[in-house]
């Protein structure tokens, strides 16, 4: 009797990896116990579903070379569906489940039997007859034992006719694709629950994973850290809270304890741990690495923790974690809490990859939401969507914040009807850190502010709101002083050393001058700063570097009244405005923390209603977006969501020769090193400046950029008057 393999290289035997991933899939029944809730009868068709998948393979041309072989193996398995004693709409489930398990519907359309393509369909059926001796002799045979192992108990459903193969070589997928169309919006979450169940089992066991993992007690990680007794009123209050939350409380006041203790409250369990998925997401990849490598250090296993950005492999390179492994591993249903981007939670609704998996992890989930504020308004409705589709899914969401307007805080009320907490004003008030004053002018003059200051404990920080200006600045000021420039567009590499010179070496400097990126990375604290003008709430963004723990110590915090002419391109003028006049009037006050929602929402005001509308209006349109998304087949959303969100990256036209070097000795992830990050307004108004590396290989993928660059001042770009723009 031959032996049919599943996987090659190293091989695996097709009843092991059936084995396998049955394994997986009775760790997601024990684990997500709400599923059956949502639809009774989805782990008895997700068995039949994983245990028929790959039988296909048994194909002789798929054993002698799958790569070579031209056809698709799920055609072949999906009609094994038919011999089993269900009604006709569960068998068309799982088949199609199957038969779509690595391609989609539409993708599928040309090979799939039916006219002109019955006879290569019947050959191939022949092939799967050769082995009919171990079809029938060993996977037949071991069926009920597998039903036993899942279920507890024989069901003898399946049941394959002595001439099964004659079934399959006249299996109708004419009529199954007809069944689909007819009933796709009937059975909408039985096939997305279906596809994405088999997706996530196969997968797993195909890396060698048995089960999903599940996080140890919340509470008591956290109370490792922060003792029952030394708890905050509102990290106690969020742990008494059960169902969805929306807390406010000053930066410093724990509340990343505070919604891991939420979250304890409202996971799901088992005897081995807590079940529910958990995702912490933030908007910056600075802030989000850091906070994996905080919660990796509460839960100490990086299977329990994982990390999901557009350059997370890159960050755990990085880390000298196992990237290969763990970049996998994070993409599926295996790793308990995430820390993530809300564009990794969007992709499942804009049926991206394999979309219904993405939709299963998201079903009953956990949503803690930290610095929801920073978002623009198409994320924002895309968000608040996503959220009102999930409530009927079991899905809890948290959403906290140290800044956030009231029109935005009165959007997520009417979304998801949270509890709300708040410190009261003399708790608040407690973490106050900062002294306004407003100086009238502008970066023309910084030379004299910084003479005038004389920053004694600690460098100052010139917070500027363009590269532009950030680069002229610095340019006036480093032969003066020892001062280091920070911005978004150096290369990666560079980037991260500038950032580990500062963290280790900070005295060393007098200033640093930088854009927005420092509001959202490095955990260092400065002796003051100097700002150009912003929304209020990114003003107490970049304050938070300054005295980041002299709680009740208020430092002094220097606002310019005047901006550069491209400060337009990134903040709304009548919002700059409404915050420079509040801050006028707290002109040698400390900035009380109790304070700083009501400024906040007075800055927004003059916007607040059209702000509003506009997050409706994009919410509404995912919505209806999302709402026409079919599952097991692909659409026009995918193509939408990567022309709206997909970053411009470059490298430098400088580094052609070492990124070349690197890609012959395939050695691809130190590419990410040199990349840059790119505005499309750069892109567009210096196009002739960028061309592909090259016309063929792993090279046609990456963009370069021929424009200036220095590890000192990053990539350039020059007018022909010389500015730096």
């Amino acid at each position: 009797m031959r032996v049919c393999y599943a996987k090659f290289l190293p091989h695996d035997f097709l009843e092991c990896h059936t084995n396998d991933a049955i394994n997986v899939l009775k760790s997601m029944k024990t684990a997500f116990k709400w599923l059956e809730e949502l639809s009774p009868r989805v782990w008895e068709l997700s068995f039949y579903s994983v245990l028929l998948h790959d039988l296909g393979k048994c194909a002789s041309g798929f054993q002698r070379n799958p790569r070579e072989w031209g056809y698709r193996h799920e055609v072949l398995s999906a009609p094994f569906a038919s011999f089993l004693d269900l009604p006709e709409d569960e068998r068309n489930l799982i088949a199609l489940a199957i038969l779509t398990h690595h391609r989609t519907l539409d993708e599928l359309e040309e090979i799939l039997p039916s006219g002109e393509h019955r006879g290569g369909f019947e050959d191939k059926v022949e092939e799967l007859f050769q082995n009919r001796d171990y079809i029938e002799g060993i996977f037949f045979e071991r069926v009920p034992y597998w039903e036993l192992y899942f279920f507890g108990r024989r069901l003898e459903l399946f049941n394959p006719p002595k001439d099964w193969s004659e079934r399959v070589r006249g299996y109708d997928f004419d009529a199954l694709i007809s069944w689909y169309e007819r009933n796709v919006e009937r059975y909408r979450e039985e096939l997305v629950y279906l596809r994405g169940l088999l997706n996530a089992s196969d997968h797993l066991a195909s890396a060698g994973e048995l089960e999903v993992r599940l996080l140890p007690d919340i509470r008591t990680a956290v109370e490792l850290r922060i003792p029952e007794e030394g708890w905050r009123p509102l990290q106690r209050a969020a742990w008494n809270t059960e169902g969805n939350l929306l807390l406010r409380a000053p930066t410093g006041y724990g509340k990343t304890e505070a919604s891991l203790l939420w979250a304890d409250r409202n996971a799901q369990r088992t005897r081995k741990g807590v079940s529910s998925r958990i995702f912490y997401v933030l908007p910056y990849k600075a802030s989000i690495n850091a906070m994996h490598s905080r919660l990796l250090g509460l839960f100490k296993d990086p299977e329990l923790v994982g990390v999901l950005h557009s350059s997370s492999g890159f960050y755990l390179y990085s880390s000298e974690l196992e990237y290969r492994r763990l970049s996998s591993l994070y993409r599926k249903i295996y790793t308990p809490l995430k820390v993530t981007t809300p564009f990794q939670l969007m992709k499942p609704f804009f049926g991206v990859g394999f979309f219904e998996m993405g939709l299963i992890e998201l079903t009953g989930s956990l949503l803690i939401f930290d610095e929801i504020h920073a978002y623009e308004p198409n994320v924002l409705g895309i968000i608040l969507a996503i959220l009102e589709l999930l409530k009927g899914k079991r899905t809890k969401a948290m959403v906290m914040t140290a800044t956030l307007p009231e029109f935005l805080e009165r959007l997520i009320e009417e979304t998801i009807k949270p509890r709300k907490l708040q410190a009261p004003p003399e708790e608040a008030d407690r973490f106050t850190r900062h002294r306004i004053n407003v100086v009238d002018g502008s970066m023309e003059s910084i030379e004299e502010l910084i003479e005038e200051l004389k920053p004694e404990d600690g460098p100052a920080l010139v917070a500027c709101n363009t590269v532009s200006r950030a680069v002229e600045v610095y340019s006036r000021l480093r032969d003066d002083y020892s001062a280091m420039l920070l911005h978004s567009r150096f290369t990666y590499g560079d980037r991260e050393e500038k950032e580990r010179k500062l963290l280790a070496n900070l005295n060393d400097f007098d200033v640093v001058v930088a854009t927005q990126v420092v509001e959202v990375s490095l955990d260092v604290s400065f002796s003051t700063i100097i700002t150009e003008p912003a929304p209020l709430d990114a003003l107490i963004q970049r304050f938070g570097r300054v005295n980041r723990r002299g709680f009740g110590n208020p430092r002094n915090v220097y606002i310019l009244t005047e901006g550069g002419e491209g400060d337009k391109r990134i903040y709304p003028p009548e919002v700059v405005r409404r915050s420079l006049g509040l801050l006028k009037e707290l002109d040698g006050k400390p900035l009380l923390e109790s304070k700083v929602s009501e400024l906040v929402t007075l800055a927004y005001e003059p916007l607040a209603d059209r702000l509003r509308r506009e997050v409706l209006e994009y919410k509404a349109q995912a919505l209806e977006l999302f709402e026409a998304l079919r599952p097991l087949k692909s659409g026009e959303n995918e193509r939408r969501f990567y022309e709206m969100f997909r970053g411009l990256e470059a490298i430098p036209g400088a580094y052609q020769d070492a990124v070349l070097g690197l890609l012959t000795k395939k050695r691809y992830m130190e590419v990410h090193r040199y990349l840059v990050p790119v505005p499309l307004w750069l892109f567009m108004s210096e196009s002739d400046a960028f061309h592909r590396l090259s016309s063929t290989g792993p090279g046609k993928h990456i963009i370069v950029a021929e424009l200036d660059y220095s590890q000192d001042l990053g990539l350039l770009k020059e007018s022909s008057g010389g500015e730096v723009l």
